[in-house]
């Protein structure tokens, strides 16, 4: 809003205020009127919004002026909720992808006796291969 008032003076576009208005001045509501080649700019002293107020059939209505900073700050809450949405994405896909164990304790535990059964059974059998050869390698 400065950069708008500043760019305005600087161009010569807000003067002193007119004679009307001079004569009447608006009561201390918190927002003040300038001239502004042909319209006028209603500043408002409390939020710093700038409105654009011109007569249009013998009516006067005023816009709103865009605000950079505004613009800005209001694009700025909107990427912060955004991002705060996808981080929450995020973490669920992150949830959802962690690998749940294959075995619970009791089923390891007995893949575990199978395994160590299965050791002893190769080791018994090449036990009784290994004999085998003693025999047939001793003479008769």
């Amino acid at each position: 809003m400065r950069a708008i008032l500043a760019a305005l003076l600087a161009l010569g576009a807000i003067g002193m205020p007119l004679a009307a208005v001079a004569q009447n001045p608006p009561p201390e509501e918190g927002y003040s009127l300038q001239p502004a080649v042909g319209d006028y700019l209603k500043i408002d002293r409390r939020t710093g919004d700038v409105s654009l107020c011109a007569s249009s059939g013998g009516a006067w209505s005023c816009e709103l002026i865009a605000d950079d900073r505004k613009a800005y700050e209001e694009r700025i809450a909107e990427l912060e909720a955004e991002n705060e949405k996808l981080e929450k994405q995020i973490a669920a896909l992150e949830a959802q992808r962690a690998p749940a164990p294959l075995l619970d304790e009791e089923d390891e535990r007995r893949l575990q006796e199978f395994l160590d059964l299965g050791d002893r059974m190769f080791r018994h059998f090449f036990d009784l291969v290994e004999r085998l050869r003693e025999r047939e390698e001793t003479p008769i």
